[in-house]
């Protein structure tokens, strides 16, 4: 084999795999065999041998089948139908629709049909041709299946028949157990249990585990609890050991096979290309540079333009702090001339027309300060970090900002200047709570009643509770808003 992956005769090439994937699976070395039909399978299929081919996939197909990998089985014996009937192999062809059959039947009831269409295809084409040992596996499988659809003249006929075709009739351990469950569906248990006991003499955990729980079940519909428990735990044993064995040994030798197949494979079609790869390589690595640098001169393009937007945004702080700061000092000129205002108020060298006079310009003072206090507010920030917060938890349900004690304090503060000291008043009246508190003036700086959850860290519905309560305690109406409550204080 290995003087044949030396030369360029593809022919011989699979043939070697081929013939030396037989030896493997004859010696019971199922992943090296595996490997070397999956290596002989494409090899085949390039020199063109259909026939070949169609064996090479039957193997794998088998393979694939006995150690549970079902699907990749299933696909494997699609193929080799199609070669079948490409060449017009019988014989070949039935064997395709017998596995495929089969592996319908593990699938569950709505498969049965299927499964019974393919056998019974298989049957009828394997029966012109002669082929007893065929024949023979057919009519277990239609025996298992006529079985499983309890149907159990049936089951029993194809079971016979299985058993009559087999050459050592002695050592027909799954045959003994297609007719101990035939005879089992009959429900005749002395036939059933004299078979099933014959095959158990068989070295297979599976035909075991099997007969096993048959056993248990006659010997409970016989009424012997004590034999059918202990031939269930019998069963349970076999199942373990099967589960074991086959999970942790044989699917990853299998996996590996594959790899090394396809690993051999690659090895097989590219070699003597090295020098198309190394141009393809070297075409890559220029084609990896070219787009290299220009992913970087587009990141630079970017980073220039996100630095200037960087600058502008900090220009733009930059004019909304001296605009909050301008505020802030107009603000304060403000309290001051109302400070003036209500000490002109208050004295009584003015007459009843001048205090008039006085008042409604106090009144105006106050509102223009209630205004730039708003307007302060609307460019301080606290109130950029609120936005920023709520559209955290719009766009993702959380946010990394969080308001400090501190940041509460001025906010309230802040709220109760341009309500004219009326927040405080309030509070003390009602002995409001900080959450209540905090409620009161987040409604008043004009805040949506759904926005202010992401801020209070409550559900919408504790807020509604909340707000009515308070209501309730202030004796108004649950509709009428905290401002119109203010303004009648």
């Amino acid at each position: 084999m290995a003087y044949y992956d030396k030369t360029n005769d593809v022919r011989m090439q699979a043939k070697a795999h081929y013939y030396w994937g037989c030896v493997y699976r004859d010696m019971n070395r199922q992943a090296e065999a595996i490997r070397e039909f999956l290596i002989a399978a494409p090899l085949t299929e390039k020199a063109k041998e259909k026939r070949q081919l169609g064996l090479v996939y039957n193997n794998i197909g088998f393979i694939y089948n006995i150690q549970g990998f079902n699907e990749k089985a299933d696909s494997i014996y699609k193929l080799m139908e199609v070669i079948a009937q490409e060449v017009k192999d019988t014989t070949l062809w039935s064997e395709a629709l017998s596995k495929q059959g089969s592996i319908a039947l593990t699938k569950g009831e709505e498969y049965f049909p299927i499964a019974e269409r393919k056998l019974s295809d298989a049957f009828g084409a394997v029966d012109s041709v002669g082929n007893n040992g065929l024949k023979a596996n057919i009519s277990a499988s239609l025996s298992n299946l006529y079985s499983r659809m309890d149907e159990g003249e049936k089951a029993l006929y194809y079971a016979k028949l299985n058993l009559s075709l087999r050459r050592d009739t002695a050592r027909a351990y799954r045959a003994f157990l297609l007719l101990g469950d035939a005879y089992y569906k009959c429900k005749e248990y002395d036939s059933a249990t004299f078979y099933f006991n014959k095959s158990l003499l068989s070295k297979d955990y599976g035909r075991k585990v099997d007969a096993y729980m048959r056993l248990a079940d006659i010997a409970m519909i016989q009424g012997n609890v004590t034999l059918s428990v202990e031939l269930e735990r019998n069963s349970s044993v076999y199942k373990d050991s099967l589960y074991e064995f086959h999970w942790n040994v044989v699917a990853n030798e299998m996996i590996e096979a594959e790899a090394d197949a396809q690993a051999m494979l690659q090895k097989l079609y590219y070699k003597g290309r090295l020098n198309m790869y190394l141009y393809v390589f070297m075409l890559i690595v220029v084609m990896i540079i070219v787009v290299a640098l220009f992913l970087y001169k587009r990141y630079r393009r970017k980073n220039d333009l996100l630095q200037k937007d960087k600058q502008q945004l900090e220009k733009v702080n930059q004019d909304l702090s001296q605009h909050y700061a301008n505020l802030q000092t107009d603000i304060t000129e403000k309290d001051l001339e109302i400070e003036n205002l209500r000490k002109e108020l208050v004295s009584h060298q003015i007459d009843e027309e001048e205090r008039a006079k006085l008042q409604t310009e106090l009144d105006e003072m106050i509102l223009k300060r209630r205004t730039l206090a708003k307007e302060a507010f609307l460019h301080s920030p606290l109130y950029a970090k609120m936005q920023a917060i709520i559209q955290d938890y719009q766009d993702r349900d959380e946010s990394d900002e969080e308001i400090s004690d501190q940041e509460w304090q001025e906010f309230v503060v802040g709220m109760d200047v341009e309500w004219n000291n009326a927040i405080t008043d309030l509070c003390v009246k009602y002995q409001l709570s900080k959450e209540e508190l905090h409620l009161v003036c987040l409604s008043l700086a004009g805040f949506p009643f759904s926005h202010l959850e992401y801020l209070l860290h409550l559900s919408r519905k504790t807020l509604y509770r909340k707000k009515n309560v308070l209501l309730k305690r202030m004796g108004v109406e649950q509709n009428c808003g905290f401002e119109e409550i203010l303004q009648r204080k």
